[in-house]
């Protein structure tokens, strides 16, 4: 019994001359404990939604002349203002599909594109019209 009250007594001697306070457990609610474990996420960023921008369009087809950008016209050439839209810009185009600005023309001004088409025929069908294009690239 004397072992018993030694040791007790250097435990108690041992806690109350710890110059540090005693730490006590402390309960924190699930909700406030998951929140300081999880760490929190910032929104990765995302690209911005391309803008969508109202061009009138109109259509031509072959002219025996490469682009402005040295190819041959083809399905999917556009012809743009390059202080708009610049050229090798990707495109979508409304009721016309993906594009791309590979040519200029000298009555492309400002918020007007003309686009490549196949035959004489499709351009008159398309005739002059307004568009909503958006600039992938």
């Amino acid at each position: 019994m004397s072992r018993l009250v030694v040791a007790f007594s250097i435990a108690l001697i041992l806690l109350l001359g710890c110059p540090c306070p005693v730490i006590a457990p402390v309960l924190f609610p699930v909700e406030v404990l998951q929140e300081k474990l999880e760490p929190e996420s910032e929104p990765e960023p995302s690209e911005p939604e391309p803008e969508t921008v109202t061009f009138e369009a109109t259509a031509y087809t072959w002219t025996g002349y490469r682009t402005a950008t040295g190819t041959w016209p083809s399905r999917g050439t556009v012809a743009t203002d390059p202080r708009v839209i610049p050229t090798g810009s990707k495109l979508w185009v409304e009721g016309y599909g993906e594009a791309v600005a590979a040519d200029t023309g000298g009555d492309i001004q400002g918020q007007i594109i003309d686009l490549y088409m196949d035959s004489y025929q499709e351009c008159i069908e398309w005739g002059r019209r307004q568009v909503e294009v958006r600039v992938m690239e």
